[in-house]
């Protein structure tokens, strides 16, 4: 089943900072976050300005293995959000710009490989 739902930038935002700085950091590596740092803004965290980076400027960010740094593991991309938020959902997740960690960790797994690989 397909739902189309109208989601705020900060809940992509506030989600992706849970999964970045905690969730997923177990499983994966940003090795080149320049693009992010060109929007350098020091009232946001990393995690913050490479999510930015892409809702707003269409950025991508390739995602490696944090065991294996020369394995890619795919990207963060505004189509990627859009597909692994289709997934999320389509997986029975409750969607919730408050989700835990491990919520945030899966989402951000559907938007990286499209499946849930780690956990």
């Amino acid at each position: 089943m397909k739902v189309e739902l109208n989601i705020p930038d900060q809940d992509i935002i506030d989600i992706m900072v849970t999964a970045l700085e905690g969730g997923s950091n177990y499983w994966y590596n940003l090795p080149n976050t320049s693009a992010a740092k060109k929007y350098n803004d020091p009232q946001f965290a990393l995690s913050e300005l490479i999510t930015k980076a892409v809702l707003e400027h269409d950025e991508k960010f390739q995602v490696y293995d944090i065991e294996d740094e020369d394995t890619l593991l795919g990207e963060i991309s505004q189509e990627n959000f859009k597909r692994g938020l289709q997934m999320f959902l389509d997986d029975d997740r409750i969607w919730t710009p408050d989700m835990d960690a491990e919520q945030a960790d899966v989402f951000f797994q559907f938007v990286v490989m499209g499946e849930i690989v780690y956990g």
